[in-house]
């Protein structure tokens, strides 16, 4: 549990155990020379919300007792004295993965590696973003300015959904023209839709199951929506690509989505997993669809990227109407309490939902 020391409390919404939580008051640390507090005025949960209250956070036993969340949007109410580039008053999108950018793996082109977010670190002090005021240790590198004309719903929907589609997509190395599969066409998978659309690709296939995604997946580029409830859809893209396609991103994995994907895309082709399997010991690839290793069938697993740089350009995306992240905005609520109903659509498994989000105020 976050410690009490200092002054200033702050609610937050706080996981405590397997499918349990609860709302705590946390201390505000010290905030460093490079860092800043912002005031939280939006917020969105996500489905690995979801799979570590469902797990208990079985996988990272360090999250229990710390504020939930990893997307928000707020007002800057405090600044460390090496800040330059963030005042306050300043309203700024929050990285949803923070890099150590003073890292060698930074140097070395890889600041991901070197994530320092408060959620997932190991550090007693620090949790999510599902609290009253957020703590960031390096502003000028992990926080970036809303445009005037971005709302608060669309730029929340930028540092882990539409930053893990577009670094997924880059990954993948989608080329013009190419045949592309989306496994899982929840709010990541239609944000790669998107990104895929305006990267070239020629033929995109999106596969789910419920109408609302399909809709909107047609709105943002798809070409094919395909139901993984017929028994014989992995035919049924085979057929209406001709055969094998070039890519396929799984953004909503099973223990079968590995081995779907490399039945699906063509010798030379890439595999793109997007997709967290908490709570599995191991999961088992089918060898004659990996051609028993003798493929050359690329799987890659790209981290969500994070920084300023980054986050500024989707966000000069969305405000030149490039992309339009509001689209996959189902749901909307009302006060900060109000997480809990949030979370809820997802645990009921709601299929009206792709995504909510939380107004604090």
């Amino acid at each position: 549990m976050l410690s009490k020391k200092g002054g200033c409390f702050m609610k937050g919404y706080a996981l405590i155990g397997k499918n349990k939580t609860e709302w705590r008051d946390f201390s505000m640390p010290k905030i460093n020379p490079y860092g800043a507090i912002i005031e939280t005025k939006v917020v969105s949960p996500c489905t690995t919300d979801i799979h570590l209250l469902e797990t208990g956070a079985v996988d990272n036993p360090s999250l229990i007792g710390k504020p939930m969340g990893h997307e928000m949007a707020g007002i800057v109410i405090e600044v460390g004295s090496e800040v330059k580039e963030f005042k306050v008053g300043d309203r700024v999108l929050v990285s949803a993965t923070q890099a150590n950018f003073r890292s060698l793996e930074a140097q070395a082109g890889m600041s991901k590696l070197a994530d320092t977010n408060q959620y997932w670190m190991d550090d007693p002090e620090r949790g999510g973003t599902f609290v009253e005021k957020y703590y960031l240790l390096d502003a000028d590198m992990n926080l970036a300015h809303i445009p005037d004309s971005v709302t608060w719903e669309q730029a929340v929907m930028t540092p882990d959904m539409i930053l893990t589609a577009f670094e997924g997509v880059r990954e993948a190395n989608i080329e013009f023209g190419d045949s592309v599969v989306f496994i899982g066409v929840g709010p990541v998978g239609l944000m790669g839709v998107q990104a895929a659309a305006i990267r070239g690709a020629g033929k995109i296939f999106a596969v789910g199951s419920r109408q609302v995604c399909f809709d909107v997946a047609k709105e943002l580029g798809a070409t094919d929506t395909i139901d993984y409830h017929d028994s014989d859809y992995v035919e049924e893209i085979l057929k209406r690509n001709g055969g094998p396609v070039d890519r396929v991103v799984i953004s909503s994995g099973t223990e079968d989505s590995l081995s779907i994907a490399l039945k699906l895309v063509k010798r030379g082709g890439i595999v793109c997993n997007l997709a967290s399997y908490f709570g599995h010991s191991s999961i088992s690839i089918d060898l004659e669809a990996w051609a028993f290793g003798a493929s050359d069938k690329t799987i890659v697993s790209p981290l969500c990227p994070g920084g300023r740089l980054l986050m500024d350009k989707m966000l000069k995306l969305i405000e030149n109407g490039r992309i339009h992240p509001e689209k996959i905005i189902t749901h909307k609520f009302y006060g900060m309490e109000k997480i809990e109903d949030a979370m809820q659509l997802f645990i009921n498994r709601d299929r009206s939902l792709i995504k909510p989000v939380v107004f604090f105020d």
